[in-house]
């Protein structure tokens, strides 16, 4: 049943390959259920069912993108906990040509990064989270909102280096297995002294980042951003492979975990909404720390060769996090977000 679910996935995105207003409705009515929950980055946040998906998104981002269409870079699924999950990541492509949600449009030449998560049941997604790099728009237009500089490189973000992440057929269920195992352990190694989670990475390793956090390549590179940001945390925190802080706390409760992490192949997919959080001990991205608790909502895809770990892509939802340390990255750059249906 996952193929057909990717089969069912891969229409959806190809559907999106040419929108139109017509279309569009057709597409999203006939994916998603209609009393699907779907988990959107701030500002949206919730949104239920497909009706409600196209009046507050994706009605208003054609008007703001009238040529707009989807690449879509990497597509695959996977089975956790009995259920079954398609997922995908690539870029929404157009001129931007009207103000979309109050974000000032300058008639140029735009890639909204996303990434993507689908429980399915009944050849529909039930369930979803949907991640968007609305840093990053704000960056291609010109209004950078953040208190400092990005700690990585700012550019394009590519697919896969062997352009094979769109995976319809069937894989070797002994590669799935041990991508999935390198990716959990180099996970569970990630906030050691030691640095042990180094040796599952190949040297020249491409971790494309978030807006903000930015891109690295190498180790090295990849350590620049990953040692300071474990350093912002308190002693008492929460993730998936770590528990510090006390049970039935605030911060215990305010941490959901992941709700998915499954391989295929050579490729291996995770999101928590929110997947780890703590209280912030040292400034970060120029936010003044005050002890202030707060949660990370991340996605991560990951493409393994051999026994390393190569290409990393991830999303972080900055513009939630930032907002719980007292931030707006919208006012920061004098816009007000508007909900409207066009």
């Amino acid at each position: 049943m996952i193929s057909e679910n990717k089969k069912i996935y891969k229409k959806f995105s190809d559907d999106l390959l040419a929108v139109t207003q017509e279309g569009l409705s057709n597409t999203v009515h006939q994916f998603f259920n209609k009393e699907a929950k779907i988990n959107v980055v701030a500002p949206f946040n919730e949104i239920i069912g497909g009706k409600e998906l196209l009046e507050k998104l994706f009605n208003p981002m054609l008007y703001a993108f009238p040529n707009l269409y989807r690449r879509t870079d990497i597509l695959f699924g996977g089975i956790i906990n009995e259920e079954e999950w398609v997922t995908g990541s690539g870029h929404y492509v157009g001129t931007f040509a009207k103000d979309w949600m109050g974000i000032p449009a300058n008639n140029k030449l735009t890639y909204l990064r996303f990434g993507e998560f689908h429980r399915m049941q009944n050849g529909q997604a039930v369930e979803t989270y949907l991640f968007f790099d609305l840093i990053d728009l704000l960056r291609q237009i010109g209004k950078w909102p953040l208190l400092t500089k990005s700690l990585g490189d700012e550019r394009f973000i590519p697919g896969p280096i062997t352009s094979d992440g769109i995976i319809l057929e069937a894989q070797n269920s002994e590669e799935t297995k041990t991508s999935l195992v390198m990716v959990e352990e180099m996970l569970r190694n990630l906030h050691t002294k030691e640095q042990y989670w180094r040796k599952y990475w190949h040297p020249n390793m491409m971790w494309y980042g978030p807006s903000g956090y930015g891109s690295y390549i190498g180790v090295d590179g990849f350590a620049r951003f990953q040692l300071p940001y474990e350093s912002v945390f308190d002693p008492y925190r929460k993730s998936s492979t770590t528990m510090t802080c006390e049970k039935g706390s605030k911060l215990d409760l305010a941490v959901k975990g992941h709700f998915a992490r499954f391989a295929e192949g050579n490729f291996v997919a995770s999101g928590g909404w929110p997947s780890h959080g703590g209280h912030l001990c040292k400034e970060w991205l120029g936010i003044e720390a005050k002890g202030q608790q707060f949660t990370c909502r991340i996605s991560d895809w990951w493409r393994r060769e051999g026994n390393k770990l190569v290409e990393n892509w991830v999303f972080v939802d900055l513009v939630d996090m930032l907002k719980q340390l007292d931030y707006d990255v919208f006012k920061a750059v004098d816009i007000e977000i508007l909900f409207e249906d066009n």
